[in-house]
């Protein structure tokens, strides 16, 4: 399977300029289509009450004023790149309007946002709601940080859970394309993750991807992911979210909480 649909999220918040110079930059390295939807009804807003309405109706009146400008730096950016790409207007909320269409693509693209504007904050919990909800895998882009123009080297953060191994296969057209992969286990129990890690190298060697080990002995994985990601340069980090109840990431934090907030790369995610 190779990746021939990516789905991008069109909004007018910071991290908009970012995503589509990464989902363009996969485009052009996959021989894939870009889908851009843009929706007009806010993320995470209910219409209850009249003021509550008034003000959503005047939210979606500024994203119909906003779009034109989003269309043309889209359409610019397709064909510089010479890539192929639609835009989509959508009436819906943006979350139900994604989730509907990444059924029918291989990846796709939102943004960390957390720099304050409107738009930021209506977008902020889209990464999570989005992976938790949708039957395909999630490439969050950190705002303001480099963009890779390509996927050269990838960082599969591994333990031998359910939503690892989800993250892994979807992410195998991705991993085959990288010139480097390199699976980064880290010790933080009894369990030979060390081991598992070994096994998936040489599973994604099967597959023909250029894959070594990587194991730290100790430390915590929420500290030592994105030192080791920024340490070996990755372009792209893979990896499961919430193995543990949502609750207890909640209470406790997490590896998936941690990443999320602040990805120290493009971070590959499925749930």
């Amino acid at each position: 399977m190779s990746i021939r649909t990516i789905l991008l999220h069109a909004a007018p918040d910071s991290g908009f300029n970012d995503r589509l110079a990464f989902a363009v930059g996969l485009a052009r390295q996959t021989g894939g289509q870009l889908k851009a939807v843009y929706t007009l009804y806010p993320a995470g807003v209910p219409r209850v009450g009249r003021a509550l309405s008034i003000y959503v109706n005047e939210l979606v009146h500024e994203a119909r004023e906003k779009e034109a400008a989003l269309k043309a730096q889209f359409e610019a950016a397709i064909t510089e790149a010479g890539v192929k790409g639609d835009w989509h207007t959508v009436e819906g909320e943006v979350t139900a309007a994604l989730r509907d269409e990444v059924t029918f693509a291989d990846v796709t693209v939102v943004s960390e946002t957390r720099y304050g504007t409107v738009d930021d904050e209506l977008a902020a919990t889209l990464p999570e709601h989005l992976a938790l909800a949708c039957n395909g895998p999630i490439i969050v882009v950190p705002t303001a940080k480099p963009v890779p123009t390509r996927l050269g080297k990838v960082v599969v953060a591994w333990k031998p859970s359910r939503e690892a191994g989800h993250a892994v296969r979807f992410a195998l057209p991705v991993l085959a394309l990288a010139d480097e992969v390199d699976v980064l286990t880290v010790q933080e129990s009894k369990a030979d993750v060390a081991a598992s890690g070994a096994r998936l190298t040489a599973y994604l060697a099967s597959h023909g991807v250029n894959a070594k080990h990587h194991h730290v002995a100790q430390g915590h994985a929420n500290v030592v992911i994105p030192q080791e990601v920024q340490k070996l340069g990755a372009d792209l980090l893979v990896m499961g979210i919430y193995s543990r109840s949502r609750l207890a990431e909640m209470i406790l934090g997490g590896v998936t909480a941690s990443l999320l907030v602040d990805p120290p790369a493009p971070l590959f995610v499925a749930h």
